[in-house]
């Protein structure tokens, strides 16, 4: 008997297969929406590796687009090892010698005796040392460690630019402090007690605002209204540290004279012994020897006669000198060791200066009276010797000055023209050479005794001349203009050579960079908007407005007439003019033989061509030509119209393209002399009109009732504009790029929602069609096992 059976699970049927041919048929709509999405995502990775093309291409360009950085030099020295140099644009081209006569240091001190453990002890007390004339004080414990004393110094919140370490040698730790600036004015001093400052009880103010060193005096608050006439005084008026009378020093006054001017000039009238600041509006004048002090200056505004009045502040003690004694055992100024001094760089550039150092000498002699008895010291820099006996020849005072930290041997040479001490005759002091013009020795002659009262006094027979410009670092970029100097050892008094020279090479291979941007960038676009006659296809961007026209946006200002320059008046007008040339098929080259040659004509006007931001000219001498903005204003040539009132005020004034009609002139704002061209934003944050932020500058005041007229040019380099351009196109949210990238996204959004609707639909689909098979099957399953059991 046969058996009816069906392919299947349990009926012979293959329902999953039905079931999948079925589906097939179904997911038609489907395959076509997975197709098209990836046709658009294919779409969306050409126009993210076209926006890095373009990126690059953008970087290449805005290397170029600034003349200014363009002008690059190669600086090449004659030893290395000694001299190195950097340029800057504004830099000049030739040979420079430079000798270089020390370097700048900076301050160190060491402690000679030092610590067996880093956790001993140093003991209570109080130590006081100053930095670059600022003074500071630590207070230690009976529990303060050598190591606690360095952090107490680091962590000092008054701390004024030393650093505590620690040295270990000889089997002890060392207290080692060093300055953290380099120059002659960054010293240290270990002082044995408080240090005398002044200051003015009142700041001086500009506009209610504390001044500033370049405030000019005139421009204070408490200058009043009437103008200087002549013959005005500062004068400046005093004790020094001693007590002895500075002699007046006045200041002239004019419309130039500058707070800076009267700080030093303080320090000039206390011949280098104090040292004056302008603090929080405030003068403080600070006393360079610590310790108890007579110290007093007082400014004085004389008129002479004048109307002009000027409200000086008074000076007073702020802190007063030994209010505060260094009592911490073990750490007193001869308890350190001065292991390198602060200096300045010495140096001279190509012969200057011309003049031939002095050496300065000071006289010591009594002024008044004599003496028989006592003892007197000398203040040098700050720093005070031991008691020298009235009666003391050459070299017992040539031992106590040479013992001062800050002295050098061979710094100071003493002679004398007697033999018997200051009672015989005068004590002279030499300074070497090389340090200039030098603070005046202080005497104090306040232990001397004698039949009548002596009285010491120094004068200077001879100031210093230091042959050398001397800078407070090793970097020196204020001596050759453009050039920075970098000192790294001393020279022989020959001298070493730098050399400037026009680094083309740089220019030529930004350039070359700039090209190869371009091309890769039009060669993606030209095969991505393009037919493939040998597959036969379509690139996956034909037909994209926004990208067709990228390509016109960064060719035409290769091929046009670069903005604002103009035949006859400029040298070179187009790129190709320096050797950049599009080829039939859209390629860019570069010719450098032809860049050669237009360097060798005109170096500036190459440069101009490349890369001029926006810089511009007039045609007038009264219209001028004052700023452009680099992002906002359009570069070409503007047509500006003044007109003057009848009683001859500047009226109105007005800007158009020159290649717009009469009848287009746009009104500008005019405040003073400034003329603006109208400068409204569009909603997208764009320019509505070219001339927006162009600033010209015209006459307040003209003939009545005229009108004048002035062309304008302002020019941008063809880098420039290709980065302008580049970057409408890159802009983040308006970018072009960024729009054809939204459009692109927004359309796979749209697929990819039909994707998952129709995926939902052909999976409740496909359910419905498992049921009825299940059921088909378990029909056709029972209708089986009936048969059976009737014998079929």
């Amino acid at each position: 008997m046969s058996t009816l059976r069906f392919p299947g699970l349990s009926t012979g049927i293959d329902t999953g297969k039905l079931i999948e041919q079925m589906m097939a048929i179904e997911r038609r709509s489907l395959n076509m929406f997975e197709e098209r999405i990836s046709i658009w995502q294919e779409r969306q990775d050409a126009l993210n590796t076209l926006e890095t093309k373009l990126t690059n291409l953008r970087n290449s360009v805005r290397a170029l687009s600034d003349a200014d950085a363009l002008r690059a030099f190669s600086v090449a020295s004659s030893d290395t090892d000694k001299l190195t140099a950097d340029a800057s644009y504004n830099a000049f081209e030739g040979n420079h010698n430079v000798v270089i006569n020390q370097l700048a240091n900076g301050e160190r001190f060491v402690h000679a005796t030092g610590k067996e453990y880093t956790e001993d002890y140093v003991g209570t007390g109080t130590f006081i040392y100053s930095y670059n004339n600022k003074e500071t004080s630590i207070t230690t414990t009976a529990t303060t460690s050598l190591t606690d004393m360095v952090g107490l110094i680091n962590n000092d919140a008054d701390n004024p630019g030393v650093t505590a370490s620690l040295l270990y040698y000889n089997d002890a730790y060392h207290l080692v402090l060093n300055g953290n600036d380099a120059g002659s004015d960054y010293k240290i001093t270990i002082n044995s007690g408080s240090t005398e400052v002044w200051q003015a009880g009142s700041e001086l103010t500009d506009n209610s605002d504390n001044a500033a060193l370049s405030t000019t005096i005139v421009g204070l608050d408490q200058f009043g209204s009437n103008p200087l006439e002549g013959g005005e005084v500062i004068e400046i008026t005093g004790n020094d540290h001693f007590g002895n009378s500075i002699a007046q020093l006045d200041i002239p006054l004019t419309d130039n004279t500058k707070i800076s001017h009267i700080i030093a000039e303080i320090e000039d009238a206390f011949d280098g012994n104090v040292k004056a600041t302008f603090e929080n509006g405030k003068i403080v004048v600070t006393d360079t020897a610590d310790g108890t002090s007579s110290l007093s200056i007082t400014l004085t505004y004389n008129a002479n006669g004048s109307a002009a009045t000027l409200s000086l502040p008074t000076m007073a003690v702020s802190t007063e000198g030994g209010n505060t004694t260094a009592n911490l055992t073990g750490f007193a100024t001869s308890d350190f060791t001065l292991t390198q001094s602060a200096q300045d760089s010495k140096l001279k550039v190509d012969g200057y200066p011309t003049v031939t150092a002095v050496s300065e000498e000071q006289t010591l002699n009594l002024t008044s009276g004599n003496t028989n008895n006592g003892t007197y010291t000398l203040t040098y820099n700050g720093e005070t010797t031991s008691a020298i006996a009235f009666d003391a020849n050459k070299d017992v005072i040539q031992a106590a000055i040479n013992a001062l930290s800050h002295v050098n041997s061979g710094d100071i040479t003493v002679t004398e023209t007697g033999v018997a001490g200051i009672d015989d005759g005068d004590v002279i002091f030499t300074f070497k050479d090389t340090l200039g013009d030098v603070p005046m020795i202080l005497a104090d002659d306040s232990a001397l005794s004698g039949p009548s009262t002596p009285i010491l006094g120094v004068t200077e027979t001879t100031k210093g001349i230091d042959a050398y410009i001397s800078r407070s670092s090793n970097t020196v970029d204020d001596v050759i203009y453009g050039v920075a100097l970098h000192l790294h050892d001393t020279t022989t008094a020959g001298g070493e050579g730098i050399t400037l020279t026009r680094d083309i090479a740089s220019v030529k291979d930004k350039i070359s960079k700039m090209v190869d941007g371009y091309n890769f960038a039009v060669e993606f676009i030209q095969e991505k908007t393009g037919y493939n006659d040998t597959l036969k296809t379509a690139g996956l961007l034909m037909g994209d407005y926004v990208v067709s026209t990228i390509r016109q946006q960064i060719r035409r200002p290769l091929l046009s007439q670069t903005n604002g320059f103009i035949e006859d008046i400029d040298t070179f007008l187009t790129p190709g003019h320096l050797g950049l040339e599009l080829d039939r098929e859209g390629k860019l080259s570069f010719d450098a033989n032809v860049f050669d040659e237009a360097i060798a004509e005109d170096y500036m006007s190459v440069l101009a061509l490349i890369g001029a931001d926006k810089t511009g000219s007039s045609d007038s001498n009264t219209i001028e030509f004052n700023n452009a903005h680099s992002n906002y204003t359009t570069a070409g040539s503007y047509r500006v119209k003044v007109t003057y009132d009848a009683s001859g005020n500047i009226d109105t004034a007005s800007i158009k393209l020159s290649s717009e009609n009469d009848s287009l002139y746009r009104a500008a704002t005019i405040s003073g002399n400034i003329i603006t061209g109208d400068s409204t934003f569009d909603t997208n944050s764009d320019p509505v009109y070219p001339e927006h932020s162009l600033q010209l500058t015209a006459p307040t005041t003209g003939t009545p009732s005229s009108t004048i007229y002035a062309t304008v040019r302002v020019k941008q380099g063809f880098a420039g504009a290709i980065e302008e351009a580049m970057d409408n196109m890159l802009k983040i949210t308006t970018g072009s790029i960024q729009i054809d990238q939204k459009h692109v996204d927004k359309q796979i959004e749209a697929l990819q929602d039909k994707i998952d609707r129709e995926e939902i639909l052909l999976t409740k689909r496909e359910d419905r069609l498992v049921g009825r098979f299940s059921r088909l099957e378990r029909n056709l399953s029972l209708i089986q096992g009936q048969m059976s059991l009737f014998g079929f």
